[in-house]
């Protein structure tokens, strides 16, 4: 009985000892407040001097959203810097509501899209560019360079996914309605100066056993091509993997399904989310929000090329009721030191509780052995923030990994209205 008594106590102890270690590897940075700014949309993106910036749904001015800066503390253990650089106004030529994470040009110009306001008619989101101020200190300048108008040509509802920024400019997206079959689009907006665009549907999703609803940020290759997800459609109409191939002189342009999800029923995974990565031999890396196992809970999928074909195979399957949390929203971020990937779930984490977690899964030491997932942080809600869905970033120097959760913080935004965190160099 001594034994038993001496073995429980060393177990209940070493699970404390591992718990409070554990904590001490996340911090949460900021917290959203009901009369700043609230509802971080997810990843944040981070410019060489280390400074943040992204998105809120809610707050600012005039309540329907900003951009915002977060800058690191000038003396080690300072305070961290939350700057309102812009608040989308519910009236005039410009969208509202922000919708997608920011990509960034050359001159630090942002570019990203809204799920309001342009068209005055529908209403369905625009595409707009936020300019820097000539002086240091004044104001930044929003423009519309594209409103998404109701018709049966055009998509519509842009996807909740960062714009691709490609050569000489020219800015590419997906939208999740319209097109020839209301099924959503990929659409380009060409420059020449900088200043006026012009858009181009380059395809319409939703035709017969193609893809539907596209679900996540375009992936650029070196080549032009694009790579992307369908939340629907595919072959069991449980979602895709598509690439685009742009028009050559001697070729049209073409889409080609890579794989559809539900080959398997939908222990394969279903209804895809997210961005798609690449290592070095062009295998896909991914996430699905479903599928996997009977709960249906979502995995980490990728498909392994040879040739022109792809292989899809699972290296992760979330497991419900347990700490791996449950429904990924966000896709993958690479390690590049050790070839790790990281991404959120949106969901549990602690056994019946948990509001997401972060997490990493270290490669085999052989291509096509077990990947080992790690659950890094789960997130409480309440106080210490919830729901994550955002990619997570990286810093390179310090390897430290930074995010936002869409709720927890303090009370308030209709309960909870979101934090930064950051998880120490895991």
């Amino acid at each position: 009985m001594m034994h038993r008594k001496l073995t429980l106590a060393l177990i209940l102890l070493s699970t404390l000892l591992s718990t409070f270690a554990f904590a001490q590897t996340e911090s949460t940075l900021y917290t959203f407040s009901e009369t700043s700014t609230f509802w971080p949309n997810g990843t944040l993106l981070e410019d060489s001097k280390g400074n943040f910036y992204g998105t809120t749904r809610g707050g600012g001015a005039y309540g329907m959203g900003t951009v915002f800066e977060f800058s690191p503390p000038a003396v080690v253990g300072g305070a961290w810097v939350y700057t309102t650089l812009y608040s989308f106004v519910p009236y005039g030529k410009g969208g509202w509501l922000p919708i997608s994470d920011l990509v960034q040009d050359q001159t630090g110009a942002f570019y990203g899209t809204t799920y309001e306001g342009g068209d005055p008619i529908c209403n369905c989101g625009a595409v707009y560019k936020l300019t820097p101020p000539v002086v240091t200190g004044g104001n930044w300048t929003e423009s519309q360079l594209y409103a998404f108008p109701w018709d049966d040509i055009h998509g519509r509802s842009p996807a909740n996914a960062a714009l691709v920024l490609g050569a000489h400019g020219t800015l590419y997206g997906v939208t999740i309605q319209g097109g020839a079959w209301d099924s959503g689009v990929i659409y380009e907006l060409q420059t020449k100066n900088g200043k006026s665009y012009t858009e181009t549907d380059l395809y319409s999703f939703g035709d017969n056993a193609d893809g539907s609803t596209p679900n996540g940020p375009i992936a650029l290759d070196s080549s032009g091509n694009l790579y992307g997800v369908t939340l629907w459609g595919g072959a069991f109409n449980q979602g895709t993997v598509y690439k685009y191939t742009p028009a050559t002189r001697t070729a049209a342009a073409a889409e080609t399904i890579l794989y559809s999800f539900g080959t398997s029923g939908s222990a394969d995974g279903a209804n895809p989310s997210g961005n798609l990565v690449f290592d070095a031999s062009g295998d896909i890396y991914g996430v699905t929000n479903a599928g996997g196992n009977a709960e249906g809970e979502g995995t980490v999928f990728t498909l392994t090329k040879s040739g022109t074909t792809y292989t899809e195979s699972l290296l992760f399957t979330f497991v419900d009721h347990s700490t791996t949390g449950n429904f990924p929203v966000a896709g993958l971020s690479w390690n590049t030191t050790n070839q790790s990937l990281y991404g959120t779930t949106s969901q549990f984490g602690d056994i019946g509780n948990g509001a997401g977690t972060v997490y990493q899964l270290l490669p085999p030491a052989t291509k096509g052995g077990t990947w080992t997932f790690t659950s890094l942080f789960t997130f409480p809600y309440g106080v210490g923030g919830g729901y994550p869905t955002g990619i997570v970033t990286r810093d390179p120097t310090t390897g430290n990994l930074y995010g936002t959760a869409q709720n927890g913080g303090i009370e308030g935004c209709d309960l909870y209205c979101g934090t930064i965190w950051e998880i120490a160099n895991p």
